[in-house]
């Protein structure tokens, strides 16, 4: 199924006759807190001019913006199926030209603020002041692109940062000690122009208690791949010139320790230069490396709705009884991932996921004064089995 593509110039103008829902494929990807790509390929023909067809330049200039929306499926009895997130980016390099086709590089609007050079100064507060600081100070030389602030939400932390680099490196740390998540979102507004807003998540997405499963999924790759780096005991330090002004923190995940053992990581924390932020920092390190992480891959078919639950963040339920340790000592799953990066492309009309564990299913049950041991079966259907593993109940094959 074909998208529709508008683009506008790089001060978000919407380009005359720039408007398109007749290119045959545009893959185009979402990730949480980073920037997605986009291809799109585009025939002409050299023996005709420019003004003629599509791949004209004042079209796919570079730092034009591009605006895409998913057009929906209709079912064979006439309903209208699910529709994917719309994709809001800028034309880049790389540009490359085959025999009668234009392949033409977008990235997601995240990517503006990676070529948004930061001043030499120090900020200091909660998360949507230093957010809300790096944003107007993204805006101080380039004024042609104006990301004006969505949804800011903020919790009770304070951190410090020297600013050095680009707005987006210094936005990608931000949220990696604060464990929040951001992104930027585009819309055309009632003038036809493009608006670009900035939101930084408590957390992004939703619970939607969609069930991917063999008649709506896809596999794809590894059944179930256990990843990463595990630390359990974090020395974390601010930065600093020399030892008599340098702050250190330990903090250890006693859970983790227990059942691997210390697994130590020294880790200095670029910009952080008071207790609170090398606290608040290490905290966030402790909590987010001390497990392995489980990723699962699942393409999704355009069934019914479903396209209207996939977005980057949102949590879906996956059951697989082949692949991982179970509890009860035998093997599966059926667990919350969260969406952390999705694929779409208009030719296969499917999109690929990248799926990260949150937590097992917890299935509510009320035993009736009756007493329960670990390991016992609480219900049998014949084909499926309640189980009690001494902490939470959980659906076994």
């Amino acid at each position: 199924m074909t998208s529709r593509i508008r683009l506008f110039d790089h001060f978000m103008q919407p380009i005359q006759g720039a408007d398109f829902s007749n290119l045959p494929t545009t893959t185009r990807g979402w990730v949480l807190n980073g920037y997605g790509s986009c291809d799109i390929a585009i025939g002409y023909d050299p023996s005709h001019p420019q003004s003629e067809q599509i791949a004209q330049e004042r079209y796919w200039q570079i730092g034009n913006l591009i605006h895409i929306e998913h057009i929906p499926t209709i079912d064979a009895n006439g309903n209208m199926n699910g529709q994917i997130p719309n994709w809001t980016g800028i034309i880049l390099l790389q540009r490359d030209w085959d025999r009668g086709i234009l392949h033409v590089k977008a990235y997601s609007a995240e990517a503006i603020l990676a070529m948004r050079a930061m001043p030499y100064l120090s900020v200091k507060g909660t998360p949507r002041t230093i957010f809300s600081q790096i944003l107007q100070y993204a805006h101080a030389k380039a004024r042609n692109i104006i990301i004006q602030p969505g949804q800011l939400d903020d919790t009770t932390l304070t951190f410090s940062d020297n600013l050095r680099t680009n707005a987006y490196d210094h936005i990608k740390k931000l949220i990696n000690d604060a464990q929040m998540d951001w992104s930027i979102t585009g819309s055309i507004n009632d003038k036809g122009t493009l608006d670009l807003f900035a939101n930084l998540y408590s957390r992004k997405g939703i619970e939607t208690s969609q069930s991917l499963n063999n008649n709506n999924t896809e596999l794809s790759g590894t059944l179930l791949s256990e990843q990463g780096t595990i630390s359990n005991q974090i020395f974390g330090y601010s930065q600093a010139q020399t030892p008599g002004s340098r702050y250190a923190k330990e903090i250890i995940n006693q859970d983790s320790i227990n059942d691997y053992g210390p697994l130590q990581l020294n880790q200095v924390f670029m910009g952080r230069q008071d207790p609170t932020s090398v606290q608040n920092a290490t905290q966030s390190r402790a909590d987010n490396r001390s497990r392995p992480v489980k990723m699962i891959k699942r393409n999704v078919l355009d069934l019914r709705n479903i396209f209207d639950f996939l977005d980057t963040g949102n949590i879906v339920i996956v059951k697989d009884t082949s692949v991982g340790f179970h509890p009860n000592g035998g093997y599966g799953f059926e667990s919350k991932f969260r969406i952390i990066s999705m694929d779409y492309n208009d030719l296969s009309n499917k999109v690929p996921l990248n799926l990260e564990f949150e937590s097992d299913v917890e299935i509510p049950f009320t035993a009736n004064s009756q007493n329960v041991l670990p390991g016992d079966i609480l219900w049998d259907s014949g084909g499926r089995i309640l189980w009690d593993d001494g902490s939470i109940i959980l659906w076994d094959n």
